[in-house]
């Protein structure tokens, strides 16, 4: 007994184990960055570059890279654009879809001075970004990043290569703070793959600001049959990088919708928003249509044989046990 029980808990540790953060491995990379905060910086921020700046940029930011191991390291640094995630909160990328709002990427204002860097052990290495760009008739944010990555030597035996890096977020604000909010909705596609069963929806933030604490309702409803909703989800606690598509897939596996019209309706809602839309789709058991194609697995006919597969493995293995058990 008290072997089992040592065992489950030993389990248990290398459960909790396995789920630690990846910052842990990080923060015992054996290097760390911090940026030097110029004068020009909003708020009380130290982590991350928080900046006013006239429409004539001109100034450079510096960042200090400090390698506390006993071995030099070597650095790669690129600028990252920031971008909505399909998940609703902001990030920083390069590898995905603009918004054709955004007129400025981060790499048209910013350049390093260095994209390579060697920091020698026990020691720190600077390294300056230039902001120099004129900003015609624009006023608001852009926002991004620069990450700073470390490759270790693969281990060749293991087949493992071991990266670390840290991303340091740029805001700039140009002349003024632009306060008109907006969301628009572009529509929705009906996703074929039957693994997936969900609609594909666009939103886009077109103004220079970030939009945050946005909530998002959405209500299916049967064509000509508003009264009750058939699936209603939502998502909360949005944001949206400026300038950027925000991609949500609202899942329908859970919906059990037949073949058949129906109507998306959505409501955004946040403290400077208030707006509604609605979609209308089609769900078929037809395969190969185009944008409201089908998903086969809702229609009737599917139900049907879903129910008798389930029940050819239930009766499968009631007589797989009987046998063993006669045995």
């Amino acid at each position: 007994m008290r072997v089992n029980q040592w065992f489950i808990g030993l389990l248990f540790l290398m459960f909790f184990w396995v789920l630690l953060p990846v910052k842990v491995l990080a923060n015992s990379s054996g290097f760390y960055v911090t940026p030097v905060i110029p004068e020009n910086q909003l708020e009380d921020t130290k982590d991350y570059f928080n900046l006013s700046v006239p429409a004539v940029m001109d100034q450079t930011l510096e960042l200090v890279i400090i390698n506390e191991s006993v071995e030099s390291k070597d650095f790669h640094l690129t600028l990252l654009d920031g971008m909505t995630t399909n998940d609703g909160t902001i990030s920083y990328d390069n590898k995905h879809k603009y918004s054709d709002s955004k007129r400025y990427k981060i790499a048209e204002i910013a350049q390093l001075e260095k994209n390579e860097v060697t920091v020698e052990p026990n020691s720190s290495e600077t390294v300056k970004i230039q902001l120099k760009n004129t900003v015609k008739d624009f006023f608001g944010m852009i926002l991004g990043a620069v990450n700073i990555s470390q490759k270790e030597e693969a281990d060749k035996k293991a087949g493992v290569s071991n990266s670390f890096a840290y991303t340091i977020p740029i805001k700039i604000r140009v002349a003024e703070d632009n306060n008109d909010y907006k969301l628009t909705y572009d529509g929705l596609t009906v996703d074929v793959e039957k693994v997936k069963k969900a609609l594909a929806l666009t939103f886009q933030n077109p103004n220079p600001n970030i939009l945050r604490k946005l909530n998002l309702t959405f209500s299916i409803y049967k064509k000509g049959d508003s009264a009750t909703p058939l699936y209603k989800n939502d998502m909360n606690e949005i944001e949206l990088a400026p300038n950027s598509l925000f991609t949500p897939m609202l899942s329908l596996t859970e919906a059990k919708l037949k073949a058949g019209e129906y109507v998306l309706k959505i409501d955004a809602k946040s403290d400077v928003l208030n707006e509604s839309w609605e979609s209308e789709f089609k769900l078929s058991t037809a395969q190969g249509q185009s944008i409201n194609g089908g998903v086969e697995v809702f229609s009737e006919s599917n139900q049907v044989w879903m129910m008798i597969i389930a029940t050819v493995l239930v009766i499968g293995g009631v007589g797989y046990v009987f046998f063993k058990k006669k045995s």
